[in-house]
Parts: C-alpha cells; sequence; structure tokens
C-alpha cells in the first residue's frame, strides 16, 4: 500500500466489506506499484510480482470502475466490474461497511459528482472515505498514457469539489500530507 493506503487503513478493519468506486489500478490499497528513480525523476511502474500482505486489510473489496484496462490489473488483487459513477443506483442500500473514492470525484461533472456522493452515503453501512485535490489542477499531462495503460478518456479532470461543500455534505475534513489534498471521512453512525 502507499501512504494513502495507510492512512485509509486506519478507518477499515479486518471484518470490513468495501467497496472501492472508481478503482482504476487499486494504486492506494495494494502493491501494484513499485518506485523507480530515473534521472532523479521518480517514476513508477506496476510490478510483476504481487504480493498479497501488503493490500489493505479487510474481508473483501469490489473494485468498481469503467476503464477495462484498470480492470484487467486491479482484479490480480480483488474482485472487480464494470461500473460507471453515474450507475451506483445499481448498488444496494447498505450494501458495504465502508465505500472508497479515492482520486476520482474531480474526474465527474459537478452535479456528477455531488449524485455519487450521496448514492456513497446510501450504499456505506459505517463510512464513507473520498480523496480529491485540494485545488483545482488540470491534469492533461496523465490522459495519455496513465500508468502505461495507454490512452484513458475518463481521466481528465472535470470539476473540483471545495472541502466546504464536503463539510457541508458531513463529512470530516483533512489535509494529509504529503499532497494536502481533501481527504473527507463520512460516519454514517454519527448522523443517524
Amino acid at each position: 500500500m502507499n501512504w494513502l493506503g495507510n492512512i485509509i487503513q486506519r478507518h477499515v478493519s479486518d471484518n470490513d466489506t468495501v467497496v472501492d468506486l472508481g478503482c482504476g489500478i487499486m494504486q492506494a490499497t495494494t502493491d501494484i506499484l513499485e518506485q523507480m528513480s530515473e534521472n532523479q525523476n521518480t517514476k513508477y511502474r506496476i510490478k510483476k510480482k504481487l504480493f498479497k500482505s501488503s493490500n489493505l486489510k479487510c474481508k473483501l473489496i469490489l473494485g468498481c470502475d469503467l476503464w477495462e484496462d484498470y480492470l484487467k490489473v486491479a482484479n490480480r488483487y480483488w474482485p472487480v466490474i464494470k461500473l460507471g459513477m453515474n450507475e451506483l443506483n445499481k448498488l444496494v442500500d447498505n450494501s458495504f461497511d465502508i465505500v472508497l473514492c479515492l482520486d476520482v470525484l474531480e474526474h465527474l461533472e459537478l452535479q456528477e459528482a455531488l449524485y455519487a456522493i450521496e448514492h456513497m452515503k446510501r450504499i456505506a453501512r459505517r463510512k464513507v472515505i473520498i480523496y480529491t485535490p485540494s485545488k483545482y489542477i488540470t491534469n492533461e499531462e496523465h490522459v495519455d498514457n496513465a500508468w502505461g495503460l495507454g490512452e484513458n478518456p475518463y481521466q481528465i479532470h472535470k470539476c473540483f469539489l471545495e472541502p466546504e461543500t464536503l463539510t457541508n455534505l458531513g463529512f470530516d475534513i483533512s489535509f494529509p500530507e504529503p499532497d494536502k489534498n481533501t481527504l473527507g471521512i463520512f460516519n454514517k453512525s454519527s448522523t443517524t
């Protein structure tokens, strides 16, 4: 796991079921990436050998994404399904203990992101964990060949969720190191 996965692990128990919406290659919650140094630039590549002991510790993760190339990689760890953020109405109320949505909402139009958040809150039994940029940034350089898996039209940033918006939706907000982006935790038990 990377540093974000370590933060998430504090909120996930061994017995929790987790759905990872917009899971990508699951780089935060698995050991899928290895760091390489090349001329003082830090780069990553997808590992050939996998170590499940380095995964998020939970009962089960279901990965959901639209991009099939990402799902092929993520499926090396956990079950995955092809599901878009506009299809969350297909998931049953209270069907997972934890709902993850890491570096995803900024790839949606604002109204789509707000729609997705309401469904995440409905789907979660215990918590929703969101991670998104703390300011609007473009990302054109990552669209052409993200993770070395080819051009992905879903990679472009389309919106910015102000931290205040997430607070107004019931999320506790923090800005963890190293990138100080927005981590939002919605505790369902404190709102029911």
